[in-house]
């Protein structure tokens, strides 16, 4: 099951948001009745679960939780219905961050629920090696569900 809950100001498409995390697990090959809780806060909420839980001042733009151990490489727990995990997304910061690269807000959001979802699968991009794996997993994503990067 996807939950979707936003206590930010911003609105959120929730039935496309969905439909694109559905989209998503499938193109990884996870199963998609599995769990994935996905939660919208505001810039302030979000400097406190940064400091909490990175110990890092400021917001950031996203942040996942993995609950199962699910590893995008094990194929076989990838096929189980599990508890994915929680990610937690910053729209105000989203949206700073796709104008200043000149993106389609829409889809710097929906980039972010993919990233937050391979970490989930426990991909990571500290190593410039698991950075390029992680980028090239991202682009297979987005390719897959056709969003627009650019603005209209």
């Amino acid at each position: 099951m996807i939950e979707i809950n936003n206590s930010s100001k911003f609105l959120i498409d929730e039935s496309s948001l969905k439909k694109y995390v559905k989209q998503m697990l499938n193109y990884l090959d996870v199963n998609t009745n599995s769990d994935v809780s996905i939660l919208f806060v505001d810039e302030e909420e979000m400097a406190q679960l940064h400091l909490r839980w990175m110990k890092e001042p400021g917001p950031t733009d996203v942040m996942s939780f993995p609950m199962d151990d699910v590893l995008l490489q094990d194929k076989f727990a990838r096929a189980k219905k599990s508890t994915l995990g929680d990610i937690i997304v910053c729209p105000s910061v989203a949206l700073n961050d796709a104008k200043s690269e000149s993106t389609n807000p829409a889809f710097h959001l929906v980039f972010l629920i993919a990233h937050g979802i391979l970490h989930l699968l426990g991909q990571d991009h500290q190593e410039d090696s698991e950075r390029g794996l992680m980028q090239k997993k991202e682009q297979g994503i987005m390719n897959s569900l056709r969003v627009s990067k650019k603005h209209l």
